[in-house]
């Protein structure tokens, strides 16, 4: 295993790169000219290579330490980056989220105002998921997740479950209005999300049964599916929530002909333990009472 690089060698030998002197890098460090020059040669002996050459009485990089520099560079920004990541956790109305990302997409983001307005410093940092993470391994405050955290330090409540629905073009939908299902499934091509191969459970089934569908599409992002669905490619089976805006405006509409399905129950979690900050709770809360009137299922069902 090779031995890591002298650490502080690294922000001298940065600074003077950048700066073409080791006088102004001590300046800047506020170190000694012959610290920064006993560190550059710490460093110089580490790689083996000389990194400096004498210019009058400035430095430039040889070549060698041309392109250490690059990985220097980039080592440093990704160490400066690290820390802004790690922001939220001293900031006191800050909230972290672990959520399912068309929870994300189709129903928090658009309920943001409301949320800024009943907390005007709430710093809300989301970050999507595809799956449930232990709250203790991952330092977060509240997770939205498909499945409940089996775990007795977690509190998992049941907080709403999505649906699926048939949507396509104003222009399809007019034409296909009144025609019933299932003939309306092979009136106009089928758009395929591609984490749902069967487009829905009972399709298989209708299938078997001989009717006659075609297929257009598959996409693998829900939005441009619904992208799709608005520019007339056919019809599309998605969550509620991510045709919920484009519902709204009414670029895409229903066919409420051809049955939906739910997809699950979400449910929020948090740690038994105290929360990090107040706002954490106020939001845990907010997030129950914004949720009460949506789809609910039963526990275990």
């Amino acid at each position: 295993m090779r031995r890591h690089p002298p650490l502080q060698a690294l922000l001298a030998f940065e600074a003077s790169a950048r700066l073409g002197s080791f006088t102004r890098a001590a300046q800047e460090l506020a170190l000694t000219q012959s610290a920064i020059s006993h560190q550059i040669l710490q460093l110089e002996q580490w790689t083996g290579q000389p990194l400096f050459r004498r210019i009058g009485r400035g430095v430039a990089l040889t070549a060698a330490g041309t392109l250490y520099l690059q990985t220097v560079s980039a080592a440093l920004t990704l160490l400066a980056d690290g820390r802004d990541r790690i922001e939220p956790y001293s900031k006191p109305d800050s909230v972290i989220v672990f959520c399912a990302a068309r929870f994300a997409s189709g129903w928090l983001l658009p309920r943001m105002r409301e949320l800024e307005q009943r907390f005007a410093d709430v710093d809300l940092w989301l970050v999507t998921i595809d799956k449930s993470l232990e709250i203790d391994q991952i330092d977060v405050d509240l997770i939205i997740s498909d499945s409940p955290i089996r775990n007795p330090e977690i509190e998992s409540t049941p907080l709403m479950a999505d649906e699926a629905i048939a949507i396509c073009g104003p222009q399809t939908a007019a034409r296909l209005a009144h025609v019933p299902f299932p003939e309306v499934m092979s009136m106009a091509p089928l758009l395929y999300h591609e984490a749902r191969p069967e487009w829905a459970p009972w399709l298989p089934e209708l299938r078997r049964a001989g009717l006659a569908i075609k297929r257009r599409m598959t996409i693998d992002d829900p939005h441009w599916l619904v992208a799709a669905a608005r520019e007339e490619a056919g019809i599309a089976m998605v969550s509620r929530w991510y045709a919920e805006a484009a519902l709204a405006r009414g670029e895409i509409a229903t066919l409420p002909q051809i049955p939906g399905f739910t997809l699950g129950q979400l449910w929020l979690m948090r740690s038994v333990q105290p929360a990090r900050s107040p706002v954490v709770a106020a939001v845990h809360d907010w997030l129950l009472q914004n949720a009460a009137g949506e789809i609910c299922l039963k526990p275990g069902s």
